[in-house]
């Protein structure tokens, strides 16, 4: 597949920039057909997609159902990513933007894999690892 010139990618850019959500996919289609390879463009459309739900959750009330009945270890609520999944399911959220959203409020604890930032992290448990979502909730 050649490259795109600067021009091309910018005129790319503006097209997407201005596209209502539920024409991505359409427009995505589009660029593939023409063997235009636009590559984390479909991550792109699913957090747009995800941001919507930010009306869905009330932080305060979100954390506090979620770390009910639990004990802190270390200043955080370690809830296994099955289990706060569930947990999100359950609420009608994506636990994906769940994670992202608490994170960016400052009440998640992140690990890096990579040089990627993960909202989960590796916990020690019993001998054991197992990636848990860590709630830092500010009180």
């Amino acid at each position: 597949m050649e490259e795109l010139d600067i021009k091309t990618a910018i005129q790319i850019a503006k097209i997407l920039a201005a596209a209502p959500d539920e024409r991505i996919p359409m427009i995505l289609d589009v660029f593939s057909k023409a063997q235009v390879d636009i590559s984390g463009l479909d991550e792109l459309a699913e957090w747009r997609a995800l941001d919507k739900q930010t009306a869905l959750i009330d932080t305060d009330t979100f954390v506090q159902e979620l770390i009910a009945g639990r004990d802190a270890t270390d200043g955080e609520y370690r809830i296994e990513v099955p289990e706060f999944n569930h947990y999100c399911n359950s609420k009608g959220v994506s636990a994906r933007y769940a994670r992202k959203h608490l994170y960016e409020k400052g009440l998640l604890r992140s690990s890096t894999d990579n040089g990627k930032t993960n909202y989960t992290c590796p916990v020690q448990d019993a001998g054991k690892t197992k990636r848990c979502v860590c709630i830092t909730p500010n009180n």
